[in-house]
């Protein structure tokens, strides 16, 4: 045998005998999906052009595999072989010499393959010569074995000759035009680097290394198969298949990337990875067991089954997307674990399963990894219960971990949805704001007319108004909302040893309490403004008018900020913090007093000092405690205890403000002796 090394189909051909090995996937170049699709007809229209000479001839990359004596078995570039195969069988139809040759490709997968194979090359010039579609044809012959219709390759190959048909049939001498080389790849016999499911890891059709997702099927294939599951076909089948196309169809190019991450969040949620970053490089497979494999056969079917559900959607690929939270994955462990124990059937409860899980997630903080794996064990205690969680709730459960109160709400919410269908959607209707999230203990705390007794009339009339107060991120209406709470009392909430505003973010995880936590909280000032709101009214016409209409003292902190709204410009819109120190109110620009802060008396004063055009500055120290004080000419202005101090170079008082309006009084006092001066 000559030493040339074989660069087209026929030339390999006619040196060896060629045997796709049981390791290799079935042909799937001819699936009917979107993706098989684009990939077949790109590859045909490539190999036309080459074929007629409209383009070079074309270059088929890498054909890796090892010789057995004559026989060459294909580790990598089965499925670019198949399809020149097929195209050879289409071009070479009258020519009965290439017969013997043609018998010497074949698949070792199954016997149906081969035995197909071989029919298609015994009989192809009836085949191909007849006016009806290659499929049709194949599949009206007396040869041909019904039962070969459920074979993938063989329904994969029946598609690819209908498209080679459709591609080359106005094509004359098609068969010399191969004969040209127009058709070419680079074969390479690798030697002594191990078996074949070794090399099928190691190399890709392209003689790189196979990328992460690959090298991972692989093994996982490998794994399922030593496992001798009763899935293992089907399972194997979908791997490549409606899975593929299930990421394929939401991700197209990069679909390898989030198809990796749902096994590695799901391995993750499951306890057998620390983390999901570069895991499967270092996998331990003893740890897939049967009964995680099932776990991803019933939640990849259930989802590729369900993509209608919003919920569902947006739960699954939010999991998988490079800036997944805590809160996604353990939603993600939620949804996987109802379908694993229900087996992906039984979904009677699945939506109040979510429901109540995803209110509990979204409302307790989530963000560190210690936080992330205790949600999941809690999940894991409850799922003893997924049929029939609302009635669980209803009982009155202990539940670890999750936010206490809303835990409590939920036991609230699940029995008056057991009682009453009617308040039930009203409930459903409530926890659709983004803002709140499921949280709206604020309206069901004000409804309530005695123990377990909700007036449904009063929780309407307190959720619409607080859901015209906010949208899905913020209040609408901003500071005008703060100002106005403002005019009712002291509505701030404890940050450590500081109190704050209250944030827009409603994110569980910030530490700081949001707008969010004050409605949730169900005080006494909500309650008020919230009486005092019109919903067929203009918001924010109300919220000015409350503003307008105050008559609050200037000793009050809260004059300033009702006021003077330029004060909040000075705080970070992450904290918005103050700190009450024995002299002052102080304005906390960031997160800790540490730093450079403002007193609020201050702070307003050189705001009225700017206004009226009169130059100052204010000289601040370090830390809550230290020295503050606004220098104006050569005097320097204080305030303590209530009242404007101020005092010459020399540290004689020159004034001192002595009404309950001392705002007014300094601002006057400054502004008549300015004029004099």
């Amino acid at each position: 045998m000559d030493n040339t090394t074989p660069r087209t189909l026929l030339e390999l051909l006619e040196k060896y005998e060629v045997e796709i090995p049981i390791i290799q996937r079935d042909y799937a170049q001819g699936r009917k999906t979107q993706h098989a699709n684009m990939v077949r007809t790109n590859l045909l229209k490539d190999m036309k052009l080459a074929v007629t000479g409209q383009s070079p001839p074309l270059d088929l990359n890498f054909i890796y595999g090892k010789l057995v004596g004559e026989k060459f078995i294909p580790l990598d570039g089965q499925q670019r072989l198949t399809t020149l195969y097929l195209l050879y069988l289409y071009a070479f139809k009258d020519d009965e010499s290439k017969t013997s040759i043609f018998d010497k490709f074949t698949y070792k997968t199954r016997i149906s393959s081969r035995r197909f194979l071989r029919s298609i090359n015994e009989n192809r010039q009836d085949i191909f010569t007849n006016e009806k579609i290659p499929s049709l044809e194949i599949e009206d012959s007396i040869w041909f074995v019904p039962s070969w219709r459920f074979d993938p390759t063989i329904k994969s190959a029946l598609a690819m000759l209908d498209a080679i048909h459709e591609m080359f049939k106005d094509i004359d001498g098609l068969d010399e035009l191969l004969d040209r080389d127009s058709l070419v790849f680079n074969f390479l016999d690798i030697e002594n680097l191990g078996m074949e499911d070794t090399l099928y890891i190691k190399l890709n059709a392209r003689g790189r290394p196979l990328s992460d997702f690959e090298n991972f099927k692989a093994q996982l294939i490998a794994r399922l198969k030593k496992l001798e599951l009763s899935i293992e076909r089907e399972f194997e089948h979908c791997l490549d298949g409606k899975w593929t196309d299930l990421f394929w169809n939401k991700y197209e190019l990069k679909f390898d990337e989030p198809y990796l991450n749902f096994f590695g969040v799901l391995f993750m949620n499951k306890g057998i990875l620390r983390n999901d970053n570069n895991w499967s490089n270092t996998m331990n497979w003893e740890k897939i067991d049967k009964d995680l494999f099932e776990i991803i056969y019933y939640t990849l079917n259930f989802i590729e089954e369900n993509l209608n559900s919003d919920d569902i959607r947006e739960i699954f690929f939010n999991a998988l997307s490079e800036k997944r939270t805590y809160e996604d994955r353990v939603l993600f462990h939620s949804l996987v674990t109802y379908i694993s124990k229900s087996k992906g059937v039984d979904l009677t409860g699945l939506n109040q399963w979510i429901r109540i899980i995803k209110n509990l997630t979204l409302n307790t903080r989530i963000d560190e990894i210690d936080l992330y794996r205790r949600a999941i064990e809690s999940i894991n205690n409850m799922s003893a219960n997924y049929k029939n969680i609302l009635e669980y709730f209803s009982q009155g459960p202990k539940i670890s971990f999750f936010s206490s109160e809303q835990v409590e709400e939920e036991k609230k919410k699940a029995k008056i949805i057991l009682e009453d269908e009617d308040f039930a959607e009203l409930i459903y209707s409530a926890e659709e704001h983004k803002y709140f999230s499921g949280q709206v203990r604020a309206a069901l705390y004000y409804s309530q007319e005695k123990e377990d007794v909700y007036s449904k009339e009063t929780f309407i009339y307190y959720w619409d108004k607080i859901a015209l107060l906010f949208d899905e991120s913020k209040p609408i209406h901003g500071n005008f909302l703060r100002r106005a709470l403002l005019t009712l009392g002291d509505y701030t909430l404890p940050v450590s040893s500081y109190k704050t505003l209250c944030v827009d973010d409603p994110n569980e995880g910030a530490r700081t309490p949001s707008m969010k936590s004050l409605f949730s909280n169900c005080g006494q000032i909500v309650k008020e403004l919230l009486d005092n709101l019109e919903v067929k009214e203009n918001i924010e016409g109300q919220l000015k008018k409350m503003i307008e209409n105050v008559d609050i003292p200037q000793t009050d902190w809260r004059y300033c900020f009702i006021n003077y709204p330029i004060l909040f410009n000075v705080m970070s819109g992450s904290h918005l913090r103050l700190r009450n120190t024995t002299n002052s109110m102080l304005i906390i620009p960031n997160k800790s007093s540490v730093g450079y802060n403002y007193g609020v008396y201050l702070l307003t004063l050189k705001f009225i000092l700017d206004t009226n055009g009169i130059e100052s500055e204010i000289i601040r120290e370090l830390g809550a405690w230290s020295d503050q004080y606004i220098e104006l000419d050569d005097l320097f202005i204080r305030f303590d205890k209530g009242k404007y101090i101020i005092k010459d170079n020399k540290g004689i008082v020159v004034y001192e403000t002595v009404s309950n309006k001392p705002i007014s009084e300094i601002e006057d006092y400054i502004i008549k002796n300015k004029d004099n001066n």
